[in-house]
């Protein structure tokens, strides 16, 4: 990267955002802030997510959910991973070398994303296949082939990014490490492996996948109507509009991915250009990098608001553990109003 990112010699900490460095308190605040307040709401989120998943039989009785999990338990050790740059700037003791923590950082949060988005690209397939091929669905897509699906596709993400530790920063970085943003270059040619790789295959099957999803239910949607139409005039009734059904669950589906490609744009744009020695700015490296690992809570917003059987999965955890923390205190009170009436008796 460029000696722009080069940070101060002089005893203050590396500070990316260098307006959050306060002297009192010697750490960078407004970068903990951010990233801490991030780690809360992807790691909360996440755990919600997968309770729900265990608590709502309905919803696994869709293939999708195989792979929304999958992308549950990837954003989870996000969050997880977030620790590291945590208490990085933090000033807590790492055992290892910054250069190692940092490639490694780096590439794990590369590969979980990668499976997220891997994940986004089977999830079209998948409605794709339900919609095209109805009455083979259920014989092509068995849970036997949705698991080998997901072991191939955290296999594949593992594989794709190994080559950062000698050829260069694999993205997803955020440069909160000196070393990283000082020492670990980005490669163009590596940047151009990973887009061929990973980006251009994973968007144009989305943009493929979903557009044809849309125009086939919409097709079917004005068959049955005129159909309904014909039959209804018949009949002497007034038929009502009726949507594909498969257009509502889809419609949930293309926003989580649309969610995810609007959050993560900025930071391809900008990870293309600083490979490319076009532009590169420390406080836009940060920025873009956290407001895509920020999409790792979104998904759980977009599900909670979209799909009514995750709504009623939740209400349903909810209502768990409110009857779980009601129970001691029933249980207290009734061994209160029996302490009552015991000491009352002998008073008598």
């Amino acid at each position: 990267m460029n000696s722009s990112l080069v940070g101060n010699q002089s005893g203050r900490p590396f500070c990316l955002l260098a307006i959050s460095y306060l002297e009192t308190i010697n750490f960078c605040l407004l970068e903990v802030v951010i990233i801490v307040f991030l780690m809360v709401l992807i790691i909360s989120g996440n755990i919600i997510v997968i309770f729900v998943f265990h608590c709502a039989p309905l919803l696994n009785h869709h293939t999708t959910s195989y792979f929304i999990q999958t992308m549950a338990y990837a954003d989870l050790l996000v969050g997880v991973s977030c620790l590291v740059p945590s208490l990085s700037l933090l000033h807590y003791p790492i055992v290892l070398s910054e250069s190692l923590v940092c490639q490694i950082f780096g590439y794990v949060v590369s590969v979980l994303k990668s499976v997220s988005m891997a994940s986004l690209a089977c999830i079209s397939i998948d409605r794709y296949i339900a919609i095209t091929k109805p009455l083979t669905y259920n014989t092509l897509v068995t849970p036997w082939r949705l698991r080998i699906c997901i072991l191939i596709i955290w296999l594949y993400s593992c594989l794709v990014f190994l080559p950062s530790f000698r050829w260069g920063k694999p993205g997803y970085h955020g440069d909160v490490f000196r070393w990283c943003a000082n020492s670990w270059n980005t490669d163009p040619y590596f940047t151009l492996f990973i887009v061929v790789m990973l980006y251009a295959p994973a968007a144009f099957i989305v943009c493929f996948t979903y557009f044809n999803i849309f125009r086939i239910c919409q097709q079917h949607t004005k068959e049955i109507n005129e159909r309904r139409v014909r039959f209804s005039s018949q009949d002497g009734e007034a038929g009502e509009a009726q949507p594909c059904p498969d257009k509502r669950y889809a419609m949930v589906l293309f926003r989580i991915t649309s969610v995810f490609y609007i959050l993560w744009l900025p930071y391809i744009i900008y990870f293309l250009l600083e490979s490319s020695n076009v532009y590169s700015n420390r406080v836009a490296s940060f920025l873009t990098t956290w407001l895509a690992i920020s999409n790792s809570f979104c998904n759980c917003v977009i599900y909670s608001l979209s799909n009514s059987v995750f709504q009623k999965g939740l209400k349903r955890l909810s209502g768990a553990i409110c009857a779980s923390c009601a129970r001691p205190r029933v249980a207290k009170d009734s061994s209160t109003s029996r302490s009552k009436r015991s000491s009352n008796g002998c008073h008598i």
